[in-house]
């Protein structure tokens, strides 16, 4: 049956996500299955929308362009603690944020109560936006990744933050990125760096949320965790991950173990017991605690009778249970910077 976008608050969602303005060009299996999971993510977050409050104590600077060409998925969002601009210091660590949605699904806002919530921590928080699937694929959204993360180099001096304390955070596909620009810069054979055009990054640490890390599985390899991933994904697996597995090193890419062992800096993981991708984030801290890797996780399983699910602390982060996995990831994060 054909996917519909009639009847649903499809100019709302537009505030959050692109629906179906991208997708001409694309095979109709494709497009639909993209299209049905992007409505489904819009009606889900559209009852945690009303949740977004005010901003008090942080100062928000929106929409800043971190590459000059128009495009809403190349701006970002810096969330700052207001008493940090006011005494205008250089001390204030940084978390980059790279937001899910299934590499499909979504622009920066959708983690502004999560980027509020860290910024409350200590923490300067920058959002960004990236080009979903299909404006671009997995590569050419490590390439937005790494583009601003240079461009916050390069404008460090307007904010009162200390660049050589930044590390980068993520939930679900932004996981993913987030993991694999720490694996690209902490391993040049990974993938040819100056000739994809990625600079340095000097990251330092990580929080990745429910992560999707083995791409192995779309390449007959991997570590062999089956999870319970959109199908969605693996349709488009040959034209979202084509490019990049056909650069990257496949030892180091296409295995957890090969990833854990390219150079990580200290790592807090977060998913629970009742999250699709749980299976992904226990393989990974098995392969970092091999290396060893510095890390933390952190797998909670909820009360009888109540669901924490995936990306909790993300898309609910007014919860008690991500109140507390916040202070945690604050801890470890201030304790290895």
């Amino acid at each position: 049956m054909e996917v519909s976008v009639a009847g649903d608050d499809v100019e709302l969602f537009r505030s959050w996500t692109p629906v179906d303005e991208d997708l001409d060009g694309l095979d109709r299996a494709a497009r639909e299955m993209i299209l049905r999971f992007r409505l489904g993510c819009c009606r889900t977050d559209r009852n945690r929308i009303p949740y977004y409050g005010p901003a008090g104590d942080v100062d928000e600077f929106r929409d800043i362009p971190y590459i000059e060409d128009g495009m809403r998925a190349h701006l970002l969002d810096a969330y700052i603690p207001h008493e940090a601009v006011v005494r205008a210091g250089r001390s204030l660590p940084v978390y980059i944020d790279v937001h899910g949605g299934g590499f499909v699904y979504g622009y920066k806002e959708l983690n502004r109560n999560f980027c509020l919530a860290l910024a409350r921590r200590g923490f300067a928080v920058v959002s960004v936006g990236y080009r979903v699937f299909p404006q671009a694929d997995f590569l050419g959204q490590l390439q937005d990744v790494n583009a601003a993360v240079n461009w916050l180099s390069a404008h460090a001096g307007d904010y009162p933050i200390d660049m050589g304390r930044v590390g980068i955070t993520g939930d679900s596909a932004g996981a993913c990125l987030a993991l694999f620009t720490l694996a690209i810069q902490g391993d040049a054979g990974l993938i040819d760096r100056d000739g994809y055009g990625f600079g340095p990054t000097g990251l330092r640490y990580g929080f990745l949320v429910s992560g999707k890390y083995d791409l192995g599985v779309y390449a007959g390899g991997g570590s062999g965790v089956e999870t319970a991933e959109p199908d969605m994904v693996r349709v488009i697996s040959g034209d979202l991950f084509g490019s990049f597995l056909d650069a990257a090193d496949w030892d180091l890419a296409l295995s957890l173990r090969g990833l854990a062992r390219c150079g990580m800096p200290p790592l807090f993981l977060a998913t629970s017991s009742d999250d699709f991708l749980q299976c992904e984030t226990l393989a990974l801290a098995a392969e970092l605690a091999r290396v060893p890797v510095d890390f933390e996780l952190h797998d909670p399983r909820p009360a009888k009778g109540e669901s924490l699910g995936h990306v909790f602390p993300v898309g609910m982060p007014w919860l008690p249970e991500s109140g507390i996995v916040l202070d945690q990831a604050r801890d470890f994060t201030y304790e290895v910077m």
